[in-house]
């Protein structure tokens, strides 16, 4: 069953990668186990949750991102998405 920690594993693991372009299907099958597809679909969702918690102004014992590292993801996954299913 995937949780909020996981989500914040997701979180970190996107951000880690992405100076380096993302992680590869290969990294992400390894470090969890999810095809890419799934893992984008998670990141997607984990961001939005992210997002609507800071713009909301909630406050939470989890690990809380910048609304500006994070709301980049959400763009980001979109675009690499889309570039990679104009390539297949």
């Amino acid at each position: 069953m995937w949780n909020a920690h996981i989500d914040n594993d997701v979180l970190d693991f996107a951000l880690l990668w992405e100076p380096l372009g993302g992680p590869s299907p290969e990294t992400i099958a390894t470090a969890f186990s999810i095809e890419f597809a799934k893992f984008n679909h998670r990141l997607k969702s984990a961001a939005r949750r992210e997002v609507s918690r800071l713009q909301g102004g909630t406050t939470s014992s989890e690990v809380i991102y910048a609304l500006s590292v994070v709301a980049p993801l959400l763009e980001i996954r979109r675009e690499r998405l889309q570039a990679d299913t104009a390539q297949a």
